[in-house]
């Protein structure tokens, strides 16, 4: 139950986006400063061809204690994304869904479900499908509404630093102007922080990709850090995510499921 306990946590930080930390101070920069538009427009016709996402992962989940579990993504960039994570002989113990709309976190252990809008979560929590996506698939993302005119941007060496502060501060740090690898989101009013950073960058069909990435969420009561390592992944497939609501589950509410997850 502790595992379980510490994999909906982890689940939950994720698709809330609660936070993230301003990185080390910029010192130099080159005579060349590309355009905030130049440089979102450089990032972002790098993952144009990138269509859907197939992919085996193994996890491993640091709290009080160390749990290593495995799982699957799959997804079609922009429309839908899912996530199974696995423990022991393969036995599926959380399953989350999204589309646009919402975010569906499915408890097999508990046997809950819980439909969160990402209408009620953007509001208090800054976060949205494109945020989720965006950590999950290296892409960019902006829990202020994608507004990147908004964003300041310093080159460093040949890393472009693009930082946003709204009621969430935001930055992005991109290798080389096009591959991003770091994100970091920060709430101010509470202290809060998670950072996403990708390592290990391979070429899989024609498409270079980070093999290894870590997510790392800290507050004033707790820090939680998970490594993602991908075994397999394809890009491009005709994916149809084989989605399905369960029957006879227990149905939580956003805010039952964030006050248990908040005690944890």
């Amino acid at each position: 139950m502790k595992t379980l306990k510490t994999i909906c946590w982890i689940v939950g930080i994720s698709l809330c986006l609660l936070t993230a930390c301003k990185s080390t101070q910029k010192t130099a920069t080159t005579a060349y400063t590309p355009s905030t538009i130049d440089s979102i427009s450089s990032a972002g016709q790098y993952h144009q061809h990138i269509k859907s996402l197939t992919a085996q992962f193994k996890m491993q989940l640091l709290g009080n204690k160390l749990f290593s579990l495995s799982g699957t993504i799959e997804s079609v960039t922009d429309k839908e994304l899912m996530v199974s994570v696995k423990a022991l002989f393969g036995i599926e113990v959380i399953r989350i869904y999204c589309t646009s709309e919402q975010a569906v976190l499915i408890d097999r252990i508990g046997k809950r479900v819980c439909s969160m809008p990402f209408s009620e979560l953007a509001p208090e929590l800054g976060t949205d499908f494109y945020g989720l996506q965006g950590l999950l698939t290296n892409r960019l993302f902006d829990p202020d509404g994608n507004q990147y005119a908004n964003f300041t941007l310093d080159v460093v060496g040949t890393d472009w630093i693009l930082t946003h502060n709204g009621k969430y501060q935001t930055e992005f740090l991109l290798q080389d102007g096009r591959f991003l690898q770091r994100s970091i989101i920060r709430s101010f009013s509470k202290g809060d922080y998670l950072m996403a950073t990708y390592s290990n960058l391979q070429a899989t069909e024609g498409i270079e990709f980070p093999m290894q990435m870590q997510f790392v969420y800290a507050s004033k009561e707790r820090s939680n850090s998970v490594d993602v390592t991908f075994q397999s992944i394809s890009f491009n497939k005709n994916n149809q995510l084989n989605w399905q609501m369960p029957t006879g589950y227990k149905t939580v509410t956003v805010q039952e499921l964030q006050k248990q997850l908040l005690t944890l």
